[in-house]
């Protein structure tokens, strides 16, 4: 460990001339600190963004708990500096440190990035460069460290193929141990070979090695288990986007909505019991102090005991400030009851999630869900004691008409009418509208983008229509950003020379809209031979290689055919909780869905 007198020496001029020196000082309160000379393999946990959204990201809690509890390992942290710092350690010739050992990252075994979204893909190579690291993985030697990425962006390699050593594909909280210990048996190897015998390893994919193997690299799959789930993590000096106690009661989802890629890349579902969920809850609150916790999963109230888990909650939490947070509702599952249970003292807003205005672009999407759902949703919220309302919808998707666009505004016109009709104060409504971005593994992923001309168009459109809403606030991201989301999550690698031109040009933390610089981005791709405006209205065919072909997550590639053809003729698909869908998952990987019934 880092003598701290002798680095606040070294670092004194950096930290005492950057804003909020905070965020790189470690030392929180439930940090761990290991002995950096005794561990066998070194892992430095990295999030390229900054330290207020990387300290609340509940996958890099997952590893740095299970890393960490290995005995003959350690995981460090390192989270993306502001600009004034990255300039102060370079103005100091300075190297990035980690968090909690305060050693430089070129001391590490291994670096693993979250790869989260495509945004932060520079502030990757930046972070490697501050780490006196080289950014090309063809330049690096056995003394550098092993670069790793895991995350939802990992499912399309190709992007970023030129700088990453290896992607790990699926659930990593088995992999990485996997990793480690082989590492630690072949470690005296050359790089090359240990790479190459890492690679054999299922879910590990090398840009080098895997296609020479010539089949596609299986994700992998964890049996949630209680051990492997953080009752403690690191609290933040400063307030960071999620300042709860996080518990993951479920992962996957069998609604399997036709553009989100976490719904299909996580299948099968997998449910915690709900005893293991409530003793989770009481020992991470115990152990940090939190007076919020939140149960995550892409569809909480889909839990079949939700109701039982909050309501013992309640009586445990009974006298306390301690209240629950759910992420955004399905509508259909939201009951009067649960309103009851989840109704704490601090009412922030109930978040509901229809994603189209109107019916029939709701069964293309596959959301299952009716108009009736929705208001009595909202409705029954408002009767609970919510004024905030919070929507979530999509513009842009395949088959898309104007009438949709109309059919959103008129949706929440009704909301108003029915809330007047029982006497209802109108709630203040917030509808946060994304622009569609074609993923990997999603039947929508072959599909074209809108053009942000076009978006816009659809905006004005929405604005002009509800006008008249009073109560509502639309907020639209930016379709630009957007369509860069959109030339990334699909590149291929061609997109390795545009991402490292741009690096080399100062791009850096583009996941915060005031860093992106649109024309370059642009001419970017053109010096590049590409065309960001032609390659995200292209229409890929399930029946040519994709590039993320290399990849196998179990679903067979017929099944998202057809679901293409379903949304076509706006026919919906049964979640796979009701009856199987077929998908393939479990019969390719030989599991099964595990619900605490």
């Amino acid at each position: 460990m880092t003598d701290l007198t002798t680095f606040l020496e070294e670092y004194s001029p950096v930290l005492y001339n950057c804003e909020r020196p905070s965020r790189y000082i470690g030392g929180e309160f439930l940090s761990i600190k290991k002995d950096f000379e005794k561990a066998d393999v070194k892992i430095l946990m990295a999030f390229p963004d900054k330290y207020e959204i990387g300290i609340s990201n509940f996958g890099h809690k997952i590893l740095y708990h299970i890393i960490n509890n290995q005995e003959n390992m350690l995981a460090d942290r390192i989270y993306a500096p502001e600009k004034d710092f990255c300039e102060l350690l370079g103005k100091y010739d300075k190297p990035l440190y980690s968090l909690d050992l305060k050693k430089p990252l070129n001391s590490f075994d291994f670096i693993g990035f979250a790869l989260q979204y495509e945004m932060s893909y520079t502030t990757i190579l930046k972070m490697l460069e501050m780490g006196k690291i080289p950014v090309l993985s063809k330049e690096r030697t056995k003394d550098n460290p092993i670069i790793f990425t895991g995350g939802p962006c990992a499912y399309n390699p190709a992007p970023l193929s030129e700088f990453i050593d290896l992607f790990l594909i699926g659930d990593g909280e088995e992999v990485v141990i996997e990793i480690a210990e082989l590492y630690n048996k072949i470690k005296h190897l050359k790089r090359e070979e240990i790479l190459e015998k890492l690679s054999e390893i299922e879910g590990v994919y090398s840009p080098v090695f895997s296609p020479k193997r010539g089949e596609p690299v299986k994700k992998r799959i964890f049996d949630l288990k209680y051990d492997a789930h953080p009752v403690k993590s690191p609290i933040p000096h400063s307030q960071s986007v999620h300042d709860r106690a996080t518990i993951e009661i479920r992962r996957g989802c069998g609604r399997l909505c036709r553009f989100c890629q976490s719904a299909h890349t996580n299948l099968p579902i997998r449910e915690r019991k709900k005893e293991d969920i409530v003793q989770l809850v009481k020992d991470y609150v115990k152990n940090t102090g939190y007076d919020e916790y939140s149960l995550l999963s892409l569809s909480s109230n889909d839990h079949g005991k939700i109701e039982e888990i909050i309501e013992e909650l309640n009586q445990h939490f009974k006298g306390t400030d301690v209240s629950v947070s759910l992420p955004s509702q399905r509508a259909d599952r939201f009951s009067i009851k649960l309103g009851q249970l989840i109704h704490g003292a601090r009412k922030g807003s109930v978040t509901i999630a229809p994603e189209a205005g109107s019916q029939r672009m709701r069964n293309i999407i596959n959301k299952n869900l009716n108009e009736e759902q929705i208001i009595s949703a909202t409705l029954a919220s408002i009767e609970n004691g919510w004024d905030k309302i919070k929507f979530y919808f999509i513009i842009g998707l395949p088959f898309e008409e104007y009438s949709d666009l109309d059919a959103l505004v008129e949706l929440l016109d009704k909301i108003n009418a029915c809330c007047k009709e029982k006497g209802f104060r109108l709630p203040k409504i917030t509808c946060s509208i994304s622009t569609f971005v074609p993923k990997p593994f999603t039947p929508f992923g072959v599909c074209a983008q809108n053009l942000p001309s076009e978006i816009k168009e659809k905006i004005t459109h929405i604005r002009n229509k509800g006008a008249h809403l009073k109560n509502v606030k639309f907020n639209f991201h930016n379709p630009i950003i957007s369509q860069f989301e959109a030339f990334l999550t699909r590149g291929d690698s061609r997109v390795c020379d545009f991402i490292y031109k741009m690096y080399k040009d100062g791009s850096y933390l583009e996941s915060w809209e005031e860093n992106v610089t649109y024309d370059k981005f642009y001419a970017t791709a053109k010096e590049c031979g590409l065309d960001i405006n032609e390659e995200t209205t292209k229409t890929f065919n399930y029946d040519e290689p994709l590039p993320w072909d290399i990849i196998d997550t179990g679903i067979d590639k017929e099944w998202f055919k057809n679901e293409y053809e379903k949304a076509k003729a706006a026919k919906t698909t049964i979640p796979c909780e009701t009856k199987c869908s077929n998908c393939g998952v479990c019969k390719n990987f030989k599991t099964h869905k595990v619900l605490d019934k």
